[in-house]
């Protein structure tokens, strides 16, 4: 139960919004340094990046940023791709909508790497994230890497300098709703929601879609004080 405001969704205008101004450092420290290093050995302009549910465009901008990967991005949100292309225009990141589930227009094997950063965690719909990683192991060249950042499902309840996914103490299983509040740049947070899934359940998806078993990271934040200990963070689980 989420007290105070009513969650956003993340496919509506405010969210896009909100989700505009989200504090990223913790993301950009952690998350994308793990980002830039999977997609692969031989990054070249013609090599091509998938970014599925790109969102605002962070992580597509990070892979275009040293001009080696051409991107496309991809979103159910009509707000928050307009936002990507306003705010993180490229000439090689190529924003499309698409259904959350589908690649049509991508073909088997022309993929030489993708991304999803923080799309399970937001999708209660299990069969599409079923069909999603299906498609995304269809259009992958062979051996190619995919990466699937994703929150931490250890860390619900803690509070982070930038997010608190889960009430303390609440203990959830496989699809139940999360309440979550991003923090804001200028202090304040969004209120949404997350659906929780357990480290096993992140697993199956790749593997039921035809990936090997997948390892899984957590980046950690160094201390920042003499003696503090450092504190799990949300991280990726690549595969």
């Amino acid at each position: 139960m989420i007290t105070g405001e009513d969650p956003l969704g993340w496919d509506t205008t405010a969210a896009a919004d909100a989700y505009r101004d989200r504090d990223m450092r913790p993301a950009e420290k952690l998350i994308f340094p793990a980002v830039l290093q999977r997609p692969g050995h031989s990054p070249g302009p013609d090599r091509l990046v998938l970014d599925g549910g790109c969102g605002t465009g962070a992580i597509a901008a990070q892979l275009t940023g040293g001009g080696e990967w051409r991107v496309q991005a991809l979103d159910p949100s009509a707000d928050m791709l307009d936002m990507a292309g306003a705010d993180r225009p490229h000439a090689r990141i190529s924003y499309r909508l698409f259904d959350g589930r589908t690649l049509p227009r991508l073909a088997d094997d022309s993929v030489d790497g993708a991304v999803c950063g923080l799309v399970y965690c937001t999708d209660p719909d299990d069969d599409r994230l079923t069909a999603l990683t299906a498609e995304i192991h269809r259009v992958l060249r062979p051996g190619a890497p995919y990466l699937l950042a994703d929150l931490n499902p250890a860390a619900t309840g803690v509070g982070f300098r930038t997010l608190r996914h889960g009430e303390p103490g609440a203990v959830y299983a496989d699809g139940d709703t999360v309440p979550t509040l991003p923090r804001l740049r200028d202090g304040t947070t969004m209120t949404s929601v997350t659906h929780y899934r357990s480290l096993d359940r992140y697993r199956s998806f790749p593997t039921e879609a035809g990936f090997p078993s997948p390892p899984w990271t957590c980046p950690r934040s160094p201390a920042t004080q003499p003696g503090r200990t450092n504190r799990r963070r949300p991280g990726p689980r690549p595969t």
